[in-house]
């Protein structure tokens, strides 16, 4: 049976409407009355004026909106219609439950069959309450130092996703660059004025402007405001392309780049060699040689220089060493060796991910270092490069990701673990701590690991997150988000297993294909199935665009909302910006507000979202099926190909 909103004239007896009546109401009465309005009129309300604006943004109705709409609500009604059953339909129920091939999780089973049913309490509307207070205290994302906007998070929950592709340089005929690396440059002043740095596969740079909308500027809208010459970053000639190319793609690092956003500098790795980058004039500073080919750079601030790591050696970046310095003709230069400076000597070849822990506890010398092993590797940089410790993890470790809140650990869950009291929960989040985000593979399945640091007894691995290896994950607002290897982006609430959405980005490729060409040259017919311009693209590195500590001036006036939006870099080289709404998130000539589409419920979204999967997977096999009937063709078995 469906549950209908209550009609609102049962509960407030309006007088007949006239705006100075409307404009005499207190805002606790205006925003009671919110509560019981759908979404799609809270945000047409908004338009009305700029107190209804403010009003129809309130934090906290849009955060009860948010825990309405969950997994953890929905969790909370069904523990409590189990709760209300009669005897004999808990029974059936139960029957039911175990009977062999059911679809449900362990979890499910011992919820279902494992457990009496519950005795009725004397009040059950305050039991209701009760129960609805501890779901709400263990979903509750934010921590007791941190705000989230709440009406942002609620789009980001449940508009449509939508990419953006930045324009990369064409090259020969009609084809374009690749890019071989990305990095975000941010104002330290205003964190909404932000730039992609990127290398390309012909050994030059460009720059892009994303910077976000506001009330009296249309923001970057992608723009391409700067490029270097080709050869830059491999020394050759600008029509030596197949060799620059050649150069820039060997190694295949994905943490081949390091923005210093205070000193307007760019670290770029390419092979065994360190470029420093004047990103005002795009010319070359100074250049480092190392061992091995670097395989990973940490990222840098203004008081803690970048860490290295080459395929063999870990070593800490000192801009004071002796370098050879970029004149007019770098390519005839020559590397000044330095003094001999200590590094780490890995016992396995192929660190992949390198993470700076600075600026979150008191402890900022610690570096920690993943990759193809499967441990974590702490240094301390005072005692470098003397190990502090190791992590076994059993997972291979493609990215780091740190984030400035303690970690909570599963057994603190309120609803899960019905012992555990509120006051547990708060205390915890109230420590001071930091919870590291990696992105890995376990036996062939994507691991999400989160880690608790300082308190390294506190983690939570080998979740198995995705059917193919994790790429990149990294918090997004009150969630997290990460990439795998079949191209999705799947967003998790913050306890690491709890699914929000999942977004593929070859569908908005596709969606963009259609629009151009006929989808029925390709497939079965076509003469391969790789002719799909970005068939079974991948993400390889996600870079939020708008930290913890974000600050933006109230000289360019009021922020467009929902401005937390993600940078893409994918395996076939090319940069795109996921946002969320009609609106592109780059610009758009039409304006469309991002919660209009919202008068769908969860469940048509989760619907439409579950129908898109399977219609990709079915195209996929669909290709794999394809490439069969063409492989046998080539064997001469089937019939000749005309």
């Amino acid at each position: 049976m469906l549950s209908l909103r209550p009609v609102l004239a049962d509960y407030v007896q309006l007088p007949a409407f006239n705006a100075d009546t409307m404009n005499r109401l207190p805002e606790e009465v205006i925003l009671h009355i919110l509560s019981f309005l759908d979404i799609a009129d809270i945000v047409h309300l908004q338009r009305v004026s700029c107190r209804y604006l403010t009003l129809g943004r309130d934090n906290a109705l849009w955060k009860a909106e948010c825990f309405t709409h969950s997994r953890a609500e929905a969790f909370r009604r069904r523990q409590h219609l189990l709760s209300v059953q009669e005897a004999h339909i808990a029974e059936l129920r139960n029957a039911v439950t175990a009977l062999p091939g059911g679809d449900l999780t362990a979890w499910d089973v011992s919820q279902l069959v494992g457990r009496s049913q519950q005795t009725a309490s004397t009040d059950p509307a305050a039991a209701a309450r009760t129960q609805r207070s501890r779901a709400l205290a263990s979903w509750e994302p934010n921590y007791p130092n941190e705000r989230i906007d709440y009406h942002a998070e609620y789009i980001q929950r449940h508009a449509p996703n939508d990419v953006a592709w930045l324009r990369l340089p064409k090259a020969q005929g009609d084809q374009v660059r690749e890019a071989t690396g990305a990095g975000l440059l941010a104002d330290q002043q205003d964190s909404s004025q932000q730039h992609v740095i990127a290398p390309l596969d012909d050994g030059g740079v460009c720059i892009w402007d994303v910077s976000a909308r506001s009330t009296t500027s249309s923001g970057g809208a992608g723009r391409l405001i700067a490029r270097s010459k080709a050869g830059l970053l491999t020394g050759q000639s600008a029509d030596s392309v197949s060799q620059s190319h050649t150069i820039m793609t060997e190694t295949g690092a994905v943490e081949c780049v390091a923005i210093d956003s205070a000193a307007q500098k760019a670290y770029m790795a390419v092979q065994n060699h360190l470029h420093e980058l004047d990103l005002s004039s795009l010319q070359l500073v100074s250049t480092k040689e190392y061992p091995f080919p670097i395989t990973a750079l940490s990222q840098t601030s203004g008081k803690t220089p970048i860490t290295v790591g080459t395929n063999m050696t870990i070593h800490l970046h000192d801009p004071r060493d002796p370098a050879y310095m970029a004149h007019e003709t770098p390519s005839a230069g020559e590397l000044i060796g330095g003094s001999v400076y200590s590094h780490a000597t890995l016992a396995q070849p192929g660190p992949l991910s390198i993470l700076n822990h600075d600026g979150f506890t008191g402890d900022d010398s610690s570096i920690w270092v993943a990759g193809r092993f499967t441990s974590l590797l702490n240094y301390d940089r005072r005692f470098f490069p003397r190990l502090r410790g190791t992590v076994f993890s059993g997972a291979r470790i493609a990215s780091l990701f740190a984030m400035p809140q303690p970690f909570i650990p599963r057994s603190l869950d309120l609803m899960r673990n019905p012992n555990v009291s509120s006051a547990a929960l708060l205390d915890a989040k109230q420590r001071t701590g930091t919870t590291v985000l990696a992105a890995a593979e376990y036996k062939g399945k994507g691991s999400l690991e989160l880690y608790g640091l300082p308190d390294l007894q506190s983690y939570q691995n080998r979740q198995t997150a995705s059917a193919s290896k994790l790429l990149s994950a990294v918090a997004h607002g009150g969630r997290i988000v990460f990439s795998d290897g079949d191209g999705h982006l799947k967003w998790m609430e913050r306890d690491g297993f709890t699914h929000v959405r999942t977004f593929n980005i070859n569908d908005a490729m596709q969606e963009d294909l259609n629009g151009a060409q006929d989808a029925s040259t390709f497939g079965i017919w076509s003469s391969t199935a790789s002719e799909m311009p970005g068939q079974g693209d991948i993400v390889q590195k996600i870079i939020p665009t708008r930290g913890s500590q974000a600050t933006i001036s109230s000289e360019l006036g009021r922020p467009d909302i929902n401005q937390d939006k993600l940078l893409l870099w994918t395996g076939d080289g090319r940069l795109g910006i996921l946002g969320i709404g009609q609106s592109g998130p780059l610009g758009s000539e039409v304006w469309h507000d991002a919660m209009e589409s919202q008068a769908k419920s969860a469940e048509e979204m989760a619907r439409e979202d579950a129908a898109r999967q399977y219609s990709q997977r079915m195209r996929r096999a669909l290709e794999r099926n394809a490439d069969e009937v063409r492989f046998v063709r080539g064997l001469g078995i089937g019939s000749a190909r005309s």
